[in-house]
């Protein structure tokens, strides 16, 4: 082999334990607050799951996610370098943020964020509630031979304190909560600006 040129790449970017027991605590009794009085609530949403754009007081989260996106954004400043021209023309982040909460039984139907440079989502009540699975989009439709490379589903399990990323034209969806609790989360379009 002469040299290796990456075509296509998609990375999922982790961090753990986001946020301190007090702050989470806060933020989910916020969530609940606006929950149970239907603030902004979203008419944009899968069946069994209530969506709201209410903001939260939550300086500590959006810290957290612009630390998280810029990691990320310099990874792949380092392979692609048209992206590296296009971070290099603008250096802001703009985010978009809703809530999620899940019954038990409702999932989150098979998307993508293709108008996002990044999709998020930090988990404030995970344990046990689903997988966050993510596909190529080369093989949404599962028709690819099984034996290429790259093609399989991914999930990841998540738990409460998780923030995670991963470029928006990234097909992904949340399997059905089978718990005996509500998935509780924020999700996020991240764009550069």
């Amino acid at each position: 082999m002469d040299k290796k040129v990456e075509l296509y790449h998609a990375d999922l970017f982790v961090k753990n334990d986001v946020g301190t027991e007090k702050q989470r605590e806060d933020l989910l009794k916020q969530v609940l607050y606006a929950k149970e009085n239907n603030l902004e609530t979203s008419s944009l949403s899968n069946d069994g799951c209530w969506r709201s754009t209410k903001k939260y007081n939550m300086k500590w989260l959006y810290e957290e996610l612009r630390n998280l996106v810029t990691k990320a954004t310099a990874v792949y400043m380092q392979n692609d370098k048209p992206f590296e021209a296009f971070v290099k023309q603008g250096v802001g982040l703009d985010f978009s943020c809703w809530t999620n909460v899940n019954e038990v039984g409702s999932k989150n139907n098979l998307h993508t964020h293709t108008k996002d440079c990044w999709a998020g989502i930090y988990y404030i009540q995970a344990e046990g509630t689903g997988n966050l699975t993510f596909f190529n989009p080369a093989n949404t439709l599962l028709q690819c031979n099984p034996k290429s490379p790259m093609i399989r589903s991914y999930g990841v399990t998540p738990k409460d304190g998780d923030l995670f990323i991963w470029p928006g034209w990234v097909p992904h969806q949340v399997e059905e909560n089978k718990s005996n609790q509500q998935r509780i989360n924020l999700a996020f379009s991240i764009n550069l600006t």
